[in-house]
């Protein structure tokens, strides 16, 4: 056997010891050996390849392509609020739907690429579950069964995907099913840890008791250690789905579909339209999934908990009243524990309000606008004359999404209204007075900022009586409910600190911030091609498709120069208004005013004015309101737009600039607020 390699004439040409030749003279063949063992893996194991493949692919079939892709978008998103609501509350149910209306709302391709993404995390999620859960179950009961699974973890964990996927690509090819086996092979070390963990954490002498009373190892399993370590089991499962989102730009890479798909695309064309709207949607699907699949906490806990616990006590419900988890239900009024009845002070407060909400409810079914469209008419053109015709708040040429809005804080604040007047402090959160309070001022705010808005130049629309009447409304609600809070019985879960809350202040100045940048940003982009392209550059244009018709064998380059003259036009002269600018409805303006306003209001909130804590709470409702009332103005100029306008017009970042302020603005009170309840009243024993 040669072991060095001899020269011409017989001299050994060997290197050295410290010679790095020597290395390429005594290389191992790893890569020899392993590309021998996929030859032989595909050619004499393609049975078990196809065993190990089949679960994959008909998973991702059936949820994917026969579930997910075929239903219409409302369906998935009523699903997503029945399973969040079911598992976790009406708060996470409304968020998710939200969340996925709004991903739904960017785009066909991005509801798509949406649907995709949430089929693929949960296929691999499951697929974890029912490997992870066992083997979990196993590496918890039996310590050789952890010796052994244990480094497998760790190399898991610690070796980079990129060097496992490569046998996913050589056995299974690259698309779905090798993505999704990769993905499951990252998160589920996460599953399989935490499920152990669990498993030994549970108390020995519990264990040991339950075996002392003769059961056997099965219902050791089942009635006492899975349920006391179920806390640790979700959190893994949380955790599995957390790492399998994080795997879909490697999914992307090994060509699957999804939001990772786009997002790999906004990369590699360097656009940034698509990478912000793919990233947002990836966001919240992340956000979504994480949400739903959180561990329980130690509340009342979802529908679907307290359906479960209401059957196991049905045949002794009076156990759900000794050391209940829930939360107790209220007492009456006037026994321990009950909240303080509607007080003859309040009522008039209420009934002012009440009207209030009623009569801006109605106006949105009255005249908006005649002759053309407000607001709709700078993205439409043909709203910008219509003569004769005359359009309701609903209506896209009327008040458009402004009406929705106002149909929406008018009921609620009736809703709160009626509410506290049939079951003080019972009802939702928002329905009580301070909800009351917010709904009147972020309506006010509101249609403030619509009234003072100017139309576009190139209209001349009519202000029909429904705007006025919903202006109304929304002052005589404020007052109403500024009247009853004034009067209303609430008390604080926990004293308030007495020191001034800078924070909140601080606070406060970057949302009127940001609402003054806005209002010098952009709040339209005009790429309509009759206001960026001038009457020369048409004559131009025209005469090149002229010479095109004419001379047929040059109509390739005279197309690219139409091309290229239509791209040039449409940057040089894009028609941009900000959102003081005389050229646009001057929202931004109307806007930064009211997040002063609502800076105002901060600091008597936050209590540079005094400490007394139903002060602070006014104030900070106020805040809120005015806020709300900011964001609404800069949502219902976005809205509208979505609804209506032509391809080519677009609102700008400034009108989501006021939206963000306003909203930060609003959240600024949100510490106060949820410390305030109704007062209870305790009788005498």
């Amino acid at each position: 056997m040669t072991v060095l390699a001899q020269q011409a004439g017989g001299e050994s040409a060997t290197p050295g010891l410290f010679s790095e030749g020597l290395l390429d003279q005594f290389q191992i063949p790893v890569g020899n050996w392993a590309d021998q063992a996929v030859d032989w893996i595909a050619v004499r194991l393609e049975t078990l390849l196809q065993i190990i493949e089949w679960p994959f692919s008909t998973l991702i079939g059936f949820v994917v392509d026969d579930i997910l892709e075929p239903v219409s978008w409302v369906w998935v998103v009523l699903a997503f609020l029945v399973i969040g609501t079911l598992i976790r509350g009406v708060k996470v149910g409304t968020f998710a739907a939200v969340s996925l209306g709004l991903c739904a709302l960017l785009g066909v391709n991005f509801w798509l690429q949406t649907a995709r993404t949430i089929g693929y995390i949960g296929v691999a999620v499951l697929l974890c579950v029912i490997v992870g859960l066992p083997l979990g179950i196993a590496c918890g009961r039996v310590d050789s069964v952890w010796r052994v699974v244990r480094p497998v973890l760790d190399g898991m964990q610690v070796v980079h995907s990129f060097v496992y996927m490569l046998p996913f690509i050589f056995f299974w090819g690259t698309g779905v099913v090798s993505a999704t086996m990769v993905t499951m092979v990252f998160a589920l070390p996460p599953l399989v840890r935490l499920t152990n963990l669990g498993i030994r954490q549970v108390r020995e002498d519990v264990v040991e008791a339950s075996r002392a009373y003769g059961a056997p190892e099965w219902r050791v399993l089942f009635d006492v250690q899975l349920p006391l370590a179920r806390p640790a089991i979700t959190t893994g499962i949380n955790q599995t789905l957390l790492l399998a989102i994080s795997m879909l730009g490697i999914a992307a890479i090994m060509g699957a579909g999804g939001l990772g798909q786009l997002l790999l695309k906004a990369i590699t064309d360097q656009s940034v339209s698509k990478g912000a709207a793919s990233g947002l949607a990836f966001f919240l699907v992340a956000v979504v999934l994480d949400r739903i699949s959180q561990p329980q906490s130690d509340g009342p806990g979802g529908l679907l908990r307290r359906i479960r616990r209401a059957w196991a006590h049905r045949r002794d419900p009076e156990k759900l009243l000794e050391g209940a988890e829930d939360t107790p239900s209220p007492e009456p009024a006037g026994s321990a524990g009950g909240f303080a009845p509607v007080t003859a002070e309040e009522r008039p407060g209420m009934v002012i309000a009440g009207i209030g909400g009623l009569v801006a409810a109605v106006s949105v079914f009255l005249v908006w606008t005649t002759d053309a469209g407000f607001m709709s008419a700078y993205g439409r053109r043909t709203d910008e004359n219509l003569a004769g015709e005359t359009f309701n708040g609903l209506s896209a040429s009327g008040g458009s999404w402004f009406g929705v809005l106002t149909l929406a804080l008018g009921l609620w604040v009736v809703a709160a209204v009626v509410t506290t007047w049939l079951a003080p402090g019972r009802g939702p959160r928002l329905f009580t007075t301070d909800g009351a309070l917010i709904g009147a001022l972020a309506l006010l705010v509101m249609m403030v900022c619509y009234a003072l808005a100017s139309p576009s130049d190139l209209s001349s629309p009519g202000t029909g009586p429904g705007v006025w009447l919903a202006l109304a409304g929304g002052l005589v609600a404020s007052v109403g409910a500024l009247m009853w809070i004034r009067r209303a019985p609430h008390t604080p879960l926990h004293p308030l600190k007495l020191k001034i809350g800078w924070g909140r202040v601080i606070g406060g100045t970057v949302a009127a911030v940001i609402i003054l940048v806005g209002m010098f940003s952009a709040w339209s982009f005009d790429k309509r091609s009759d206001q960026v392209m001038s009457d020369e550059t048409l004559a131009k244009i025209e005469e090149l498709r002229q010479k095109a018709v004419e001379n047929p064998a040059d109509a390739g380059p005279i197309s690219a120069e139409i091309s290229a003259l239509t791209a040039q036009m449409s940057v040089t002269q894009l028609a941009v208004t900000d959102g003081v600018s005389s050229e646009g409805t001057r929202l931004g303006l109307w806007t930064l005013i009211g997040g002063l306003l609502g800076l105002a209001t901060v600091l008597p909130a936050a209590g540079a004015m005094g400490r007394d804590e139903h002060r602070r709470w006014r104030w900070s409702t106020m805040t809120a309101g005015i806020g709300a009332g900011v964001a609404c103005a800069a949502l219902g100029w976005i809205a509208v737009h979505v609804r209506s306008a032509d391809p080519n017009y677009l609102s700008g970042v400034g009108s989501f600039l006021a939206l963000l302020g306003g909203v930060l603005l609003a959240a600024t009170a949100a510490g106060i607020l949820a410390e305030f309840r109704r007062s209870k009243v305790y009788a005498d024993l």
